[in-house]
Order: structure tokens, then sequence, then C-alpha cells
């Protein structure tokens, strides 16, 4: 019971993103039939993202655009298709995150990829003036599948219920697709903000997570940019100090004995293979192996 809650309270803040994200959606496209007879601007283009809402200091449009529907046509079926999908979606992703990371991860991921694509669409806007109305959950979460993509790439899922394929190709193949049919339109506005979104989740799960990428071409330049990193940080990092935390990926509680944190790797092993530890866990795994070698050797001599 108290696992169950405690589960519960880790998820809250999704709960709400996905609240907030299905009132404001509806809210606009409800309503803004309504407003123009009222004189003055419609929903949408107070919560969309703007090159004129943010002249006119709009200023909390750069968190609240993606939490709007870009479908403000009506109570359609576009919509609706939408809406339940994406939002559908990043439930299973999000809780995903949450629980085998942290909740924190999850916000730093899905709201900083949000706040990252809002700005580089306004400079966009900057620098070629339009009126065009910025709005959609794709930015944010883009951030969040790419991170999610990184740490279960051998997982198999089911496409359309029935082709099996795993995460990392399904998820590369989302990414492309998106990007080839707005690269293909020649629109960069909406192009830009997606690539530095799964930019921002590709070094987040890289750097925070000290978790390589599934494809191995990567690898070289992916460990001379965690080596440079732990440069930067070696007061805090792993490799330098015995004092980090490690944490068990299904509960999130410190692990603190080697016993307890050599187990639960194992455990990570055989449900999703070699690849889905981390770099820290991998060196800590090691210095256990080799500590354990060494007490075996010590104890032989004295017998």
């Amino acid at each position: 019971m108290t696992r169950f809650l405690r589960k519960n309270h880790q998820l809250n803040p999704l709960k709400w993103i996905v609240l907030i994200s299905v009132g404001l959606s509806l809210f606009c496209t409800l309503f803004d039939s309504l407003f123009p007879h009222l004189n003055i601007p419609r929903p949408t283009v107070f919560f969309s993202l703007s090159l004129w809402g943010v002249q006119h200091l709009f200023l909390w449009q750069l968190l609240t655009h993606f939490f709007v529907s870009p479908f403000t046509g009506g109570l359609d079926l576009s919509f609706v298709l939408y809406l339940v999908f994406n939002l559908y979606f990043l439930w299973v992703v999000g809780s995903s995150v949450i629980l085998h990371k942290s909740t924190k991860d999850f916000l730093s991921l899905y709201l900083g990829g949000g706040l990252l694509g809002g700005l580089v669409s306004l400079a966009l806007l900057w620098i070629n003036p339009s009126p065009t109305l910025i709005a959609g959950f794709n930015p944010a979460f883009y951030a969040l599948l790419t991170a999610w993509m990184m740490l279960f790439p051998e997982v198999q899922v089911l496409l359309f219920f029935t082709i099996p394929v795993k995460i990392k190709w399904l998820i590369l193949g989302i990414l492309g697709v998106n990007l080839f049919i707005d690269i293909s339109h020649g629109d960069f506005l909406h192009c830009a903000p997606y690539v530095s979104s799964a930019l921002l989740g590709y070094f987040y799960a890289l750097l925070v997570w000290h978790q390589q990428s599934p494809f191995t071409k990567l690898h070289i330049f992916e460990k001379k940019l965690l080596y440079f990193s732990r440069k930067l940080q070696r007061n805090s990092s792993p490799y330098h100090s015995g004092h980090s935390k490690i944490y068990d990926f299904k509960t999130g509680n410190p692990i603190l004995s080697d016993e307890e944190f050599f187990e639960v790797c194992l455990t990570k092993i055989a449900s999703h293979g070699k690849n889905s530890l981390s770099l820290t866990e991998r060196w800590k795994m090691r210095r256990i192996s080799k500590k354990k070698k060494r007490h075996e050797n010590s104890s032989n001599l004295k017998t």
C-alpha cells in the first residue's frame, strides 16, 4: 500500500500536465469561435506562441504554447485523435521515465524541451517575421522521447498491436518521418524546434544519466564528451567520489550497500539487457567485482 501511494505521488506532476493540456486545448477549441464576436483576441492567440504576443509582453506564451493543441478548427476528428494519441503516448513515456529515474528528470526534460523549442521558434520568428501561431506538444515531447529511447533501446513494442519493433528504431522512425515532412515542405519554423528538443533529450541522457545511445558509431564521440564533462565536474563525479548515490532503477530509493547495488544491476540486465546499464553503473559493478575477487583471494591465502 505504501509503495502504491508513493508511486501515485510520483506521477502527480504528469497527471497535472495531462489535465492542463486537455483543459487548455479544449478551452481554445471550444471558445475560439466565440471571442471574435466579443472584439478580443481568441484564446489560441493568448496561449500559443507568436511574435505579436511576445511584443505585447505575453511572456507566458513560452510556457503555455506546448500545452495547447495546434488543431483549433473546432471539435473534430483530427483534434480528438491528436489529443488522445499524444497524451496517451506522453503518459506511457512520462510514467516510465518517472518510475525508472525521477520526477525531476521528467519535468526537466518535458518543460526544458518545451521552453527550448519555444525560444528557437521565437528566434526564427524574429529573424523572419510572420503572424504564425506556434502550438503543440511535440517539442516538449521529443526531448522526453529521445531520452526514453536511450534508456530502453532494445525493448520491443508492438507497432499497430501486431508488428514487433525495437524502441530505438520506432523513435528514430517517428523523429525521422516528422523531420522529413517538415523539411520537404520547407517548414523550418517547426523543424528547428523539434531538432533542438531532441538534442536536449540526447545530451540530458548522456551527461546527466551517463547513458550512451544505442548507436555504436556515436560511442567514440560520447565517450570523449563524457570524459570532458567529468573533467569539468571532477569533484562531484562518481568516478572520483566514493560518496555518490546510486539509485534502484525500480523504486528510486538510494542503494547504500555494494551487495544491494550488484543485485539490482543483475536484475536490470536480466530485464532490459546489458546495454541498459549506465556508464556509472558499469563502472561501479566492475569495482565491486574486483573488490570481491581481492577479498576471495585474501581468504584463500589465509586458509
